[in-house]
């Protein structure tokens, strides 16, 4: 289980008191990155750069140009491998075909013959750094007017309300899955059916793998046998 140490009201303030700046960038900005499966492939762009790797071992290069956006639609025009092509990509969720972790972006790179399809963008920009509040834990919906959240914080730590007591943990995000390292509460007690749902709260939260955004934009922190938590943004 979490460790149960005081945590200060300054520091757990001072957390949810950090910017999202970071994972703000513009659609498809340097230094981006792609990939595709089936065939498999990968692709970065840099300022000055732009490196698709096949599976095959072909490596096609070229100059970054000026990118083209279009509300939710970024396209770079440029010649790979000599050859007039599009990479274009689209703010749209995309669910790579390997490891099924979710991205934000659905990226298409057209002029090689065969279109390649795959995800891009970064998975941490999913969960963001604002608050979400808990639904659901274990499949049951939470307690009415307790209040259980999570935020993400660009420090690597997730920090917010256990039912009870605030919690604060690290988090890591791999191109594998998400999973949670031992942390901390606060001790104050709470009345015991509250007790209770933090209890379960926290030991869904240590066996989370992945998680998902779903169409509504729900939250889901995946666990071994299903759905662990259910968060919705606040």
């Amino acid at each position: 289980m979490l460790r149960k140490h005081c945590l200060g009201p300054l520091a757990g303030a001072a957390a949810f008191m950090l910017g999202g700046s970071a994972l703000a960038a513009p659609l498809g900005a340097p230094p981006y990155s792609a990939r595709g499966q089936e065939p498999g492939w990968s692709l970065t762009i840099l300022q000055d750069r732009t490196v698709l790797q096949k599976a095959s071992g072909e490596r096609l290069e070229a100059q970054t140009p000026k990118p083209r956006r279009t509300g939710k639609r970024t396209r770079y025009d440029l010649s790979l491998g000599g050859r007039s092509s599009r990479i274009a990509i689209e703010q749209r969720l995309c669910h790579d075909t390997m490891s099924g972790m979710p991205h934000p972006d659905r990226v298409a790179i057209f002029g090689l013959g065969e279109v390649l399809r795959g995800c891009g963008g970064l998975p941490r920009s999913l969960l963001g750094t604002h608050e979400w509040a808990v639904t659901r834990i274990a499949g049951k919906r939470v307690i009415a007017g307790s209040k259980p959240a999570l935020q993400f914080l660009e420090d690597g730590v997730v920090v917010g309300n256990a039912s009870c007591n605030r919690l604060r943990a690290p988090f890591k995000l791999t191109g594998e899955g998400l999973s949670f390292g031992p942390g901390a509460t606060a001790r104050m007690a709470c009345e015991q059916r509250l007790m209770d749902q933090e209890r379960s709260l926290l030991r869904e939260l240590e066996g989370v793998t992945g998680f998902d955004i779903q169409r509504n934009g729900s939250l889901v922190l995946k666990g071994k046998d299903g759905e662990a938590l259910a968060a919705r943004r606040r």
